[in-house]
């Protein structure tokens, strides 16, 4: 009997929620321009590291940014990720969040590196803005 091995993904607590908490206008939690840019900075080397392994995430949005105790920003929910370049995962299917995703990933359905870059140029602007993206 042979079983098929599981994939697990094991990911630190982080107390402070997801960055849509903080990037709020409207709520007591909100971030300073200063932290903002630090926040982005960190989010801008995660997705160097996970780019160095051939590894686009396609999902980029604040709600997938966790923020540490000590207000760093983690990248979350890979359920998306694929390796390597403009792979379609078997599915002319678009994934990822209206208003983040990349328009050449849409009409292609090939996801790349530069897909998560496009989006992090909208998490950029909506982090710095608090106005959410044009869908």
């Amino acid at each position: 009997l042979r079983t098929r091995p599981e994939q697990v993904l094991i990911y630190e607590y982080v107390p402070n929620g997801d960055l849509q908490r903080w990037i709020n206008p409207e709520a007591a939690s909100s971030l300073g321009l200063k932290q903002r840019l630090d926040i982005l900075i960190g989010i801008a080397r995660g997705f160097e590291y996970l780019h160095s392994f051939g590894l686009v995430h396609r999902d980029i949005k604040p709600a997938n940014i966790l923020i540490s105790a000590d207000m760093q920003a983690k990248i979350a929910d890979f359920g998306l990720v694929r390796a390597g370049e403009g792979t379609t995962a078997g599915t002319t299917r678009i994934m990822g969040t209206p208003g983040y995703v990349d328009p050449a990933y849409s009409r292609t359905s090939k996801a790349t590196t530069a897909s998560d870059v496009y989006s992090f140029g909208v998490l950029m602007l909506v982090v710095l803005t608090g106005q959410p993206p044009v869908a």
